[in-house]
C-alpha cells in the first residue's frame, strides 16, 4: 500500500482552513501554512453572509451544527433602488420548497467566531499540521500537491504563470458595525445607490454590519474622518425610519475587484482556491460562499476513491477548473450586471431598473429565480 500523500495549503483563512478540514477526511497528510499567527488569523473585523449552498456544504463536513450558536439569521431581504424609488421585499415564501423549511433566507457570522470553530476542528485532526514555512524547509518536507489560498493580491500569484482576467471597479468597501433602531427584525437590506450598493446585515437585535461601497477616494476619506461626521454621513443615506445610535468596533476598508485567474494547464502540481482563483463585487454576498464551493469540488474529486494515489493527481487540475468554471462565470455575470445596471446614475438605464422592480413585485417566478439563484447557486443539487 502506498504511503499517505502530502498536501500543502498555503493560506489559512476561511477557505484554506475549510479545505484542510475537508481533505482531512481522506488518507492524506495536510500541512496548513500562513504568514500570520493563529491569533492574528482569528481576530479580524470581518463578517460573512452565508447562503443555503454553504449550509449544505458545512453540514456535509459536520460543521454546521457547531456554528449555529454563532449565526445570526435573516428571513426577509429588502432591495431598494434609490434612483427610481423602487423597492421589493423577498421572503421565505419566495424560496424553493426544498429549502423554505429552514425558515431563513440566509445567515450572518463574524469572522472571529467562524475561525475559532474551524481552528478547534483543526486541533482535533491528527493528519492536519498547522506549521510555518520555515519549519517545512528545516524538515525538508516534500509535497505531492499544493493549494494556494492566500487571497486576491497574494505574492504567490505574481510569481506563477497564469492567465489574468480582471475588471477594475475603482471602488472600495467601508465596513463598520452600528446600533440601529427602526428596522424590521430579522431583515437584511441591499440599497442600490449611484456611488455603489449599501448592504446592512443583521448581527443582533439592533446591531448591523454595514458594507458601504463607493469610490476608493470617498471610502478612504470616510475612514479617516471623525466618527461623528461618519455617522452623520451614514444617517443621511439610510432609510428615513432608521435611527442610528452608535458605532461599535473598528472601521475598515477593503478594495473591490472582479478577477479570474486561470493557470496554464501544465504539469506543475498547484492550483488556486478561493479569492486566489476568483473575486467578485461583494453585492449579493457571494464571495466566501463561492470560495467554499471550490472546496466542495476539490473534496468530491478526491473522494471518489477510497485512497488518494499519485495517479489521481494527473488530471486533477483539469477536473477542478472545468467543474468550477460555469458556477464562477455565472456569479461574475450576475454580480457585474447588478453593478452595471443598478449602481450608477445613468438615466438611460432608468426604464430597465423600473421594469426590473415591477417584474420582481408582480411575478412570483421572477422573485423565486432571483432569490434562489442568490442563495442556492447552480450547483446546489450536486452537493451531496
Amino acid at each position: 500500500m502506498e504511503s499517505k500523500l502530502n498536501f500543502k495549503i498555503i493560506g489559512s483563512g476561511p477557505t484554506g482552513i475549510l479545505l484542510a478540514i475537508a481533505l482531512s477526511k481522506l488518507n492524506l497528510n495536510i500541512f496548513l501554512t500562513d504568514l500570520l499567527s493563529k491569533e492574528k488569523l482569528i481576530h479580524k473585523e470581518k463578517t460573512y453572509a452565508l447562503t443555503h449552498s454553504t449550509r449544505k456544504i458545512l453540514k456535509k463536513f459536520n460543521l454546521w451544527h457547531k456554528l449555529i450558536p454563532y449565526l445570526f439569521c435573516f428571513d426577509t431581504l429588502s432591495i431598494t433602488d434609490t434612483l427610481t424609488s423602487s423597492y421589493s421585499t423577498l421572503t421565505i415564501s419566495d424560496l424553493d420548497d426544498d429549502i423554505n423549511t429552514e425558515n431563513n433566507i440566509g445567515w450572518v457570522i463574524k469572522h472571529s467566531d467562524l475561525m475559532n470553530v474551524f481552528f478547534q476542528e483543526v486541533g482535533k485532526k491528527k493528519n492536519i499540521f498547522f506549521i510555518s514555512d520555515q519549519k517545512i524547509k528545516r524538515e525538508k518536507i516534500s509535497f505531492d500537491y499544493q493549494f494556494i489560498s492566500t487571497g486576491a493580491n497574494s505574492f504567490d500569484k505574481r510569481v506563477l504563470n497564469f492567465l489574468n482576467i480582471k475588471k477594475i471597479y475603482r471602488q472600495s468597501c467601508l465596513t463598520l458595525k452600528v446600533l440601529i433602531r427602526g428596522h424590521e427584525r430579522g431583515r437584511a437590506y441591499e440599497i442600490f445607490r449611484e456611488e455603489g450598493p449599501l448592504a446592512l446585515l443583521p448581527l443582533d437585535k439592533n446591531l448591523y454590519q454595514i458594507i458601504w461601497t463607493s469610490s476608493t477616494y470617498k471610502s478612504l476619506e470616510r475612514l479617516n474622518s471623525d466618527k461623528n461626521l461618519l455617522m452623520d454621513n451614514l444617517s443621511t443615506i439610510l432609510p428615513p425610519q432608521f435611527k442610528l445610535d452608535q458605532m461599535v468596533g473598528e472601521v475598515n476598508v477593503f478594495p473591490v475587484s472582479l478577477s479570474l485567474k486561470l493557470p496554464l494547464f501544465n504539469f506543475k502540481k498547484y492550483i488556486y482556491v478561493g479569492d486566489s482563483f476568483h473575486t467578485f463585487h461583494p453585492v449579493g454576498g457571494q464571495g466566501l460562499n463561492t470560495c467554499w464551493r471550490d472546496v466542495n469540488c476539490i473534496f468530491d474529486i478526491f473522494n471518489k476513491n477510497l485512497f488518494v494515489k499519485k495517479r489521481d493527481l494527473k488530471l486533477f487540475k483539469f477536473k477542478y477548473y472545468s467543474n468550477r468554471i460555469i458556477d464562477i462565470i455565472a456569479t461574475i455575470v450576475i454580480t457585474d450586471s447588478l453593478i452595471t445596471i443598478f449602481a450608477n446614475g445613468n438615466l438611460i438605464l432608468f426604464p430597465i431598473r423600473k421594469l426590473s422592480f415591477f417584474l420582481l413585485n408582480k411575478l412570483v417566478f421572477i422573485r423565486k429565480i432571483v432569490l434562489n439563484q442568490m442563495t442556492k447557486s447552480l450547483i446546489y443539487s450536486k452537493i451531496k
